[in-house]
């Protein structure tokens, strides 16, 4: 069982869009695991079996407790009752306090919209005693979200990852199929996410959270209830001019 559980639709979504706040979390104690709903093979590059090979990799670079992949078919995650029932089953069996999964604001890629639709509403159903599984109902306490490379709303709150930045992204190179390596040509490159620019782009929504969060680096998140601050001098105190 874990405390934290993340739900992405691809081997490496929780890495690139939330990996600064694992390796936070971790240094706090907490269990954290992810649930891709698919293998990623419907990508441009590589295949199922090569991603899971570097999934491999970058969970224990991560340090995660937990790890599954459901097998959903790589670009057409749907909404249906079996997938739902799938994903609840995840849920009752690891008992998070907290999931996390996409946000549903202006989503480009189509699993990345069904898989946060999914999980946002299991994160509900999955307390329902009348809806059956091996294992007996959980609620977790919250559901969060994080959008995709493009910070396009303000988000609810920040997670500072400025110690954690150049670690996100050694974890993230563990997909070599999908990614550049450190000065690798990308003059052939078919994908955004292969090419050098996507380094660039990572960087600066660290950034931009970050400056709005008045720290180096952060990641973005949404909330459907206002967080409790302990200490709002600690909270709204700037770090960064």
């Amino acid at each position: 069982m874990v405390d934290i559980l993340i739900f992405g639709a691809h081997p490496d979504d929780a890495e690139i869009f939330m990996g600064g706040a694992v390796l936070y979390m971790k240094t706090l104690g907490y269990r954290v695991g992810v649930c891709d709903l698919t293998n990623g093979e419907a990508g441009t590059y590589g295949s199922g079996d090569s991603r899971r090979d570097e999934l491999k990799k970058a969970s224990a670079l991560m340090g995660l407790d937990f790890r599954m992949t459901l097998d959903l078919q790589d670009g057409n995650i749907r909404n249906t009752k079996e997938n739902r029932l799938k994903v609840i089953d995840v849920i009752r069996s690891q008992r998070p306090k907290i999931i996390f999964s996409f946000s549903d604001e202006l989503i480009r890629h189509p699993d990345h919209k069904y898989c946060g639709e999914i999980v946002r509403e299991c994160s509900y159903l999955s307390g329902l005693e009348k809806i059956g599984g091996d294992d007996p109902p959980h609620r977790p306490d919250s559901f969060i979200a994080f959008p995709e490379l493009t910070i396009k709303k303000k988000p609810d709150f920040i997670i500072d990852i400025s110690p954690f930045l150049e670690k996100k992204k050694e974890i993230i190179r563990c997909y070599s199929t999908q990614v550049t390596a450190e000065g690798e040509d990308d003059s052939g490159t078919k994908t955004l996410i292969r090419s050098n620019n996507f380094w660039e782009i990572l960087e600066a929504r660290a950034l931009q959270a970050g400056v709005m969060g008045g720290v180096r680096y952060g990641e973005p998140f949404y909330s459907p209830n206002p967080p409790l601050i302990p200490d709002p001098v600690i909270s709204f105190s700037r770090n960064i001019v």
